[in-house]
Parts: C-alpha cells; structure tokens; sequence
C-alpha cells in the first residue's frame, strides 16, 4: 500500500530505482494494489523496491509503501487517552487532534493527511501516522468520522489500520 503521500499528490512510479529515471506512472495516496516482486536497490540516502501495479512494473521509493495490517476500532482507546470526546471548527482539525493523540514522540512520528474531507451524514478524513521507530511497525491510517455539531465538529468514530514494514501474518505485522 502507498503510505505517508499527501491526499494532493501522488506516488511516482519510475523505470528504475531514483529520482533520476523516467516516471511511467503515477499512485494515487491510498492504493492498496501494488504488489512488491522482491526486487530492492540501495542508493544513497534511500532504498527502492520494485512493484507491479496492474500491467505496469516499476520501482517506488520504500519510505512511501508498506504493508496492510489489522483494522480496529480505537475510538474509546483515544478518548480515554484525551480525557474526553474531541471537538475541533472543521474535520481537518478533528482528524488531526486524533492523529497527534497516536503519534510516537521519540522517534517523532510524521502527520500527513491522505485524503481531502469527505462530507454525508457523517463527515470523514483519513491521516497516516508514520515513523514509529519499529520496523516491523511503520505507523497507522486513522480513518475518522466526525458528527457535525453546532459550529464544528465532534469525533464519532476512529478505524485504525496497522501500517508494517516486513509483512503481515494474519493481520499482524511480522
């Protein structure tokens, strides 16, 4: 899966390892498609892994891919850690109150938003919460859905996918 991409960009997939070589294609920020062949290159600074992406095989940057893990349900896990349910102006603000109440402080874990505000009876945004210092797990996508309350909003719900960095084996990272 693509991880860590902004909801207004893409994952580049080029011909070759580097920012160098040709880009054959593009990944939207929270394709669950690519498939890794085994193929990995060290350069410096940086290590890339060869995928396949439907009939296109490529390489990507591995900081910006991982490997679905378990979804659950951490909505009360976060309130009991706020002291209370979250309220924020907008779901922007609601989502990242979440992300920051998961987010590792050492090493610090980066935020990054995948996903553009999706408005219905329930409103919701999707934040990778990445760099958690553990490379079996690289971080988590917080799906959260949002009430609309008087002026702004308030947290109804919060599913939480596992982000892992080696494999997954029955739903844990490995």
């Amino acid at each position: 899966m693509v991880i860590g991409v902004r909801y207004d960009d893409v994952l580049n997939l080029r011909a070759g390892p580097g920012t160098s070589q040709a880009i054959i294609g593009t990944i939207p920020p929270t394709n669950m498609g690519l498939v890794a062949s085994g193929e990995t290159r060290e350069l410096p600074g940086a290590f890339w892994v060869k995928v396949s992406l439907g009939e296109k095989l490529g390489w990507v940057h591995l900081g910006f891919v991982g490997y679905a893990g378990g979804v659950e349900d951490v909505t009360a896990e976060v309130i009991d850690d706020l002291g209370e349910t979250p309220s924020a102006d907008t779901m922007i603000e609601l989502g990242l109150i979440v992300a920051e109440a998961m987010a590792s402080e050492d090493p610090p874990s980066e935020i990054v938003r995948v996903t553009p505000v999706v408005t219905g009876d329930l409103h919701e945004v999707t934040y990778d919460v990445i760099g958690f210092g553990d490379d079996a797990v690289r971080g988590v996508r917080l799906h959260v859905f949002g009430q609309p309350s008087g002026s702004g909003f308030t947290l109804k719900s919060i599913e939480m996918m596992v982000i892992c960095g080696r494999g997954v084996d029955d739903g844990t990272c490995v």
